[in-house]
């Protein structure tokens, strides 16, 4: 399709300096960016010159990727030197903490970027024997900080679980500890003991390395003076997640001569708070005076009425989001009401509405596990075998099942690797894994034992032999110490439990006629569908969401209302959602309105 320029559209195109710019669902921001490269590009090299660039900063790899392929696609050639399209902890790591980490102190070693919680906690583990049993501990000085009854602090915050904030703060995942529990002073002395640990051990966090190069250009504005002339036109899109640390980074760039600035996103789409996003500092960046704030309000996906649905989360002061160039089916937005019989009715008629309408891109939504693993039968915890390798394997089966080669394919690379390299410290296996991804005879193999790992309609048994068997034939790899059932499970007759069939208690994590996709909020954020069915919890106690989460906002919307904004702004065409039957036609049409199409589906025996 043509790239249509609207004023809002042009207004972004020709703003320089520091922008802002508020992209509602579907408004094609990345399209925007990529219309706009060109101009930037040219313009950094008659300003700048050749060893100037542009820098595109994203969250995640498949973001990254998206804009070289479009980029590539619309330009012919690739977006390289002096530009730069980069993660933003990526470039964090390669422009300020790498280069500049020995400015901080000469005892520490250059580090290795860890955000995998097992080999932080495992890296500072020590092992000893008392009374003939061996005892697992922790390394000196960690060990000496207790709570408040004498118990060390690092059973209850282990050191991957201790971040630091932007005034150097430590805290437990972004939370305080009761100071009733734990002395504030002797919990902040163990988040610098922990730091200090980290960096003399070569191993810190993405939020650890965040917070070393604020300190770094800090210290040493020339960094920062360098890197502003080495990039002088930065584009950080998905803004809305940036952490208070990579704030105060940019910021510091700005004074320090940064002349071009432009933050991208929708605060309403932030998801990431458990990785300590700030998306209320995107807000006051909008309406500060010293930015320039521009919205895109325009959705080029959805049809209206879905947009008007997931607007309900919405403040009322917010300006309209509206459909544009959408051609609508008509199709109603439908409401199931479902129990502890009918979610399989339920997913069958979504899955024949998408058949009829030939859409191919559809997902099924969950807040979380437990509800999936409920509409799926799954509603055991039971792991019969001794460590979770077996099931791993089911997990990998589940995605390929689910024509998710690309995930099922690197799940496996990790799987095999493990298998076939059990002592590798986690520098070697980095190494290996990287060497290996780019491996197209490994990388075939690797596909092709994805037709060979047993089906579950096998018993758990047989299931396992075949798997040891299949693992060995195409690998070598003798997994029967890896494979074995535990002796007993509380509840279970492991001889019978032995003889079930698989799929009762692991079935793949996809609709059975049309392979439709069951995940989380979290695995369709980013993505445009033809449709979508989302199941709400039954409540909204701890994390689950619920009707009663569905509603509008009267400040900066929760966590949950803006889950519920993400999900429902997915598809183009069909939403449907499934709230417990408790939930009344009335109260449904009320918050809805009377258009919506309410479904109670029931088993008949």
């Amino acid at each position: 399709m043509e790239f249509q320029v609207t004023p809002q559209r042009q207004a972004y195109l020709a703003a320089r300096g520091r922008i802002i710019l508020n992209a509602c669902p579907g408004s094609g921001k990345t399209t925007c960016i990529v219309h706009k490269l060109a101009s930037l590009l040219a313009e950094c090299l008659q300003l700048y010159g050749r060893h100037a660039g542009v820098a595109c900063l994203y969250f995640t790899n498949v973001a990254k990727q998206e804009i070289i392929s479009k980029y590539k696609k619309l330009y012919g050639m690739d977006l390289d030197y002096p530009h730069l399209v980069s993660t933003i902890d990526s470039f964090f790591n390669q422009y300020i903490t790498l280069p500049f980490y020995n400015l901080l102190n000469k005892d520490f070693k250059r580090p290795k970027i860890v955000d995998e919680n097992s080999v932080i906690d495992n890296a500072f583990k020590i092992y000893y024997r008392k009374n003939g049993i061996l005892n697992e501990g922790i390394i000196y000085p960690l060990n000496t900080f207790k709570n408040r009854q004498g118990r060390a602090l690092y059973r209850s915050y282990p050191p991957s679980t201790i971040w630091v904030d932007v005034n150097g703060k430590f805290s437990f995942e972004g939370k305080t500890p009761d100071s009733a529990t734990v002395d504030p002073t002797v919990f902040q002395e163990y988040g610098s003991a922990v730091l200090t640990a980290k960096m003399r051990k070569g191993l810190i966090t993405s939020l650890d390395s965040a917070f070393i190069a604020l300190h770094l250009v800090n210290k040493h504005e020339r960094i920062g003076q360098w890197l502003a002339k080495r990039f002088p036109y930065l584009i950080v899109d998905e803004a809305q997640d940036n952490s208070e640390i990579q704030h105060a980074i940019f910021d510091k760039l700005i004074s320090l001569g940064l002349a071009n600035i432009e933050m991208i996103g929708d605060p309403y789409q932030s998801l990431y708070e458990w990785r300590d996003a700030k998306p209320q500092l995107f807000l006051q960046k909008y309406s500060d005076a010293t930015w320039i704030g521009l919205p895109l309000s325009q959705n080029r996906r959805s049809v209206q009425r879905i947009i008007d649905c997931f607007s309900i989360v919405r403040h009322p002061n917010d300006e309209a989001i509206t459909t544009i160039d959408v051609h609508d089916l008509g199709i109603p937005v439908f409401v199931y009401k479902y129990d502890a019989s009918n979610p399989a009715l339920i997913v069958r008629h979504f899955e024949e509405k998408c058949a009829e309408h030939n859409f191919t891109k559809n997902h099924i939504v969950v807040r979380g596990h437990g509800l999936r693993n409920k509409m799926l039968g799954n509603t055991s915890d039971v792991n019969p075998w001794k460590t979770m390798y077996p099931s791993r394997l089911l997990r990998i089966r589940h995605h390929f099942e689910s024509n998710e080669v690309k995930d099922a394919v690197n799940e496996l690379r990790r799987f095999i690797i493990e298998l076939q390299n059990p002592l590798l410290d986690y520098t070697a296996f980095q190494d290996l894994y990287k060497n290996l991804k780019d491996d197209y005879t490994f990388n075939g193999r690797l596909y092709a034992f994805l037709y060979t790992i047993p089906g579950t309609a096998l018993s758990f048994e047989q299931w396992t032999a075949d798997a040891i068997t299949a693992l060995w034939t195409s690998f070598g790899i003798d997994a029967t110490t890896t494979f074995l059932f535990k002796r007993k499970i509380v509840g279970q007759k492991m001889t019978l439990l032995k003889q079930q069939s698989v799929n009762v208690f692991f079935n793949k994590p996809a609709s059975n006629q049309y392979n439709i996709p069951i995940t989380t909020i979290h695995q369709v954020k980013g993505a445009t569908l033809d449709a979508i069915l989302y199941f709400f919890d039954e409540d909204s106690t701890g994390q689950s969401v619920s009707f009663k989460d569905f509603k509008q906002s009267t400040g900066f919307p929760t966590e949950k209302q803006r889950m519920i904004y993400v999900a429902c702004s997915r598809p183009k065409q069909l939403l449907a959602l499934a709230f417990p039957e408790k939930v009344s036609d009335k109260d449904i049409q009320k918050k809805f309105g009377s258009d919506v199409r309410i479904e109670n589906l029931k088993q008949t025996s």
